[in-house]
């Protein structure tokens, strides 16, 4: 049996972690001093990123109940790497604190997506077995 409910909140977080680890890569290039000065196209494509977790990022953590526990966080990401530019003009405080908030929405969505996976195989599992019981015993009846 498939949950539509379940599938939804796993394509959302699939979604969103892709999205979190683009930001990642932007702004572990804007970090690296020896990196080339940036693109307009790279600022178009950190531009998209962050406004596609701008209009998404509250949406999915309401629909999976996240909201106490990232939405702060998540926005102070987003405030703070407002361009690849302005990302390599940040103190190092500033620097810390966009990295250790980051990473604390990127492991949360990675744990609340490893439990709905988990979900999903269980409830795969539990179907899988169900049927097997309904076909052994409805074979039996029928033979009997």
């Amino acid at each position: 049996m498939i949950d539509p409910i379940l599938e939804t909140e796993l394509r959302l977080l699939s979604l969103q972690v892709e999205s979190w680890k683009k930001l990642h890569g932007f702004v572990t290039y804007a970090l690296d001093k020896a990196k080339p000065i940036v693109s307009v196209e790279q600022e178009n494509q950190f531009t998209e990123i962050r406004g596609i977790l701008l209009q998404e990022s509250e949406h999915v953590f309401e629909e999976l109940d996240l909201v106490e526990a990232l939405s702060a966080k998540a926005m102070n990401v987003l405030q703070r790497a407002t361009s690849i530019r302005g990302v390599r003009e940040l103190s190092v405080d500033e620097t810390r604190r966009l990295e250790m908030d980051w990473n604390a929405v990127f492991t949360k969505i990675g744990v609340v997506q490893g439990q709905l996976k988990a979900r999903k195989k269980e409830l795969s599992s539990r179907t899988s077995f169900a049927e097997s019981l309904a076909r052994i015993f409805g074979q039996r009846t029928a033979g009997g």
